[in-house]
């Protein structure tokens, strides 16, 4: 990709790294996101967060990024207020620009605030025109029965999510706002059957995990289902839509839930429908350096940023973040578990 054209400077300064946001005439847009890995406990204790903030706040300001999607992002009970407050994170921003960014959290429920651990954040320098916790309002769910579990099953029962997406629209300040989706889906580990371990990493039979490992599968491509949905919505309405989604996918650019949500042309077999298929930005990136994960020694790029064409058309720079990276598993007894096993990505867009 071509460099960013000259337009914001963020300059940090010494000490805590704040950086000095300069007016943008040339209209230059930075959108990062990063999962802090479960940031944050029940209760909120400043004096043990210490490494943790020493370990992620020179990563955020790294990014100088006027929106940030954040995953796994955990609330603290507080007894001034009957829902769960960002404590850690707030400690953690205070003093850097994001702490004075538009904010918009997802939920447990409509109302009911966030939950206790892996929220969906985005802090922005835009204002956030509205912002919602999508669920399965559009997609029928699937009904799934095993043949395993015990007891076992009388009936098929549906497929919930276990965390929502949180859509947000931003203004931008043009005639066409941001949709922006942040998402942390399913991981493609074995979820529990009913019966089907001798104890919590143990178990019983191949064909449990098996069946366990279908429901996990089965979880994501549902909450990608509902997500390529809501998009549908907004392409109905205009297919000029500005359209992000970001954040945590657990899958390659390889797996069917990327294909589901990319909907490129080569799957729909129409040209019609090629307006409204959705770019995957850091696939442009050599495998080494869009990593954002390591285990066990491979690299795995399961971060992503998808846009549509109205903005992919725009994009003038991508980069992921990942000098450095630990191994999720080899280093995870080491001291980069005060930061996070994932690298953060971005994207600049010229709007």
């Amino acid at each position: 990709m071509t460099p960013p054209p000259a337009g914001r400077d963020l300059a940090r300064s010494r000490g805590y790294g704040t950086f000095r946001i300069l007016l943008d005439m040339a209209g230059n847009m930075k959108l990062a996101t990063f999962n802090m890995e479960s940031f944050g406990g029940d209760r909120f204790d400043a004096l043990a967060l210490q490494p943790r903030l020493d370990a992620l706040r020179p990563k955020i300001l790294e990014l100088e990024a006027d929106i940030l999607c954040l995953q796994e992002v955990n609330a603290q009970k507080t007894p001034a207020s009957p829902k769960r407050q960002f404590q850690a994170l707030d400690l953690l921003l205070s003093g850097t620009p994001y702490s004075r960014y538009h904010r918009a959290a997802s939920e447990r429920a409509p109302g009911k605030g966030p939950g206790d651990r892996h929220n969906l954040l985005v802090l922005s320098r835009y204002p956030i025109a509205s912002a919602e916790s999508l669920y399965q309002a559009r997609a029928n769910p699937p009904l799934w029965q095993p043949t395993t579990a015990d007891p076992a099953f009388d009936k098929p029962q549906p497929v919930e999510f276990d965390r929502p997406v949180l859509k947000t629209e931003i203004d931008l300040g043009g005639a066409r706002p941001l949709h922006l989706f942040v998402v942390h889906l399913r991981a493609p580990i074995a979820a529990n059957i009913p019966g089907g371990k001798t104890d919590a990493r143990t178990w019983k039979s191949v064909a449990a995990w098996a069946e366990g490992y279908q429901l996990s599968v089965l979880k994501q491509t549902a909450q990608a289902l509902e997500l390529r949905l809501a998009v549908e919505t907004l392409f109905d309405a205009d297919e000029e839509a500005r359209v992000i989604l970001t954040g945590d996918f657990n899958a390659t650019g390889e797996t069917g839930t990327l294909r589901l949500l990319r909907a490129d042309p080569d799957d729909t077999g129409s040209p019609d429908l090629a307006s409204r298929r959705l770019y995957q930005l850091d696939a442009s990136l050599p495998l080494d350096r869009r990593r954002t994960v390591i285990h066990k020694g491979r690299s795995q790029a399961l971060d992503h940023i998808l846009a549509s064409a109205a903005l992919t058309h725009r994009t003038v720079d991508v980069r992921v973040f990942n000098e450095g990276l630990a191994d999720e598993v080899l280093d995870a007894d080491g001291d980069e578990q005060a930061g996070s096993f994932h690298a953060a990505m971005r994207a600049q867009f010229d709007i």
